[in-house]
């Protein structure tokens, strides 16, 4: 998968990771998945897809009678990309900034501790 800078919109999640659970998917099966529990019509998922393609984070093939949707960037890098743009929008860059906030906020709970911990003992083994 390539690597592309984008942004996803809450919806956009939706139908990303409606393509990473499995793909290729036509369209129909998106609207089968989403509609139920979005209200989304079809030309909305649709318009959506377009935004997405346009984005370049799904392509798609010629399936037929249907276009077969796939996502171009996998899930890991979307999420990267989202939470570094979150980091540098809201905390400036600050790990440490962001990780006080969500102590201070909601409180850690120990599972939260021992997993930041083993994230932060990890990163230290990879930089020596």
């Amino acid at each position: 998968m390539s690597y592309t800078t984008i942004s996803l919109s809450p919806g956009e999640w939706q139908i990303m990771d409606r393509l990473w659970e499995k793909s290729p998917r036509t369209l129909m099966e998106l609207v089968r998945l989403l509609a139920p529990d979005t209200g989304w019509s079809k030309s909305t998922i649709a318009t959506m897809i377009t935004r997405l393609e346009a984005k370049g984070a799904v392509t798609w093939e010629g399936g037929g009678k249907a276009r077969l949707y796939r996502p171009a960037v996998s899930r890991d890098q979307a999420a990267l990309q989202e939470t570094e743009s979150l980091l540098q929008r809201v905390y400036r860059g600050s790990v440490g900034m962001m990780v006080n906030t969500l102590a201070d906020g909601r409180g850690l709970t120990q599972a939260d501790i021992d997993e930041l911990s083993a994230i932060l003992e990890r990163a230290r083994r990879e930089q020596s």
